[in-house]
């Protein structure tokens, strides 16, 4: 990889070696998706697998979209 930048490299990339997120798959009918946690009652997508094509134009299954674990932001 080629990065050109006006900072230095190990100011560019402090603490990426040590960056380990925490993925967890959830299955559904057609698939899974993969999220990660965003704060402690809700989760992040990260990622969708899916054998209906639809699922893919689905607003509900977008990477980057917050799902609450707390009904009604208990």
């Amino acid at each position: 990889m080629i990065y050109y930048a006006a900072f230095p490299a190990e100011l560019v990339f402090e603490g990426y070696d040590h960056f380990a997120p925490r993925y967890r798959r959830l299955p559904f009918e057609r698939g899974s998706i993969v999220v990660e946690a965003h704060t402690a009652t809700s989760l992040r997508i990260v990622s969708l697998s899916s054998s209906d094509i639809q699922d893919y134009l689905n607003p509900q299954f977008q990477p980057g979209r917050i799902i609450d674990l707390l009904p009604n932001g208990e």
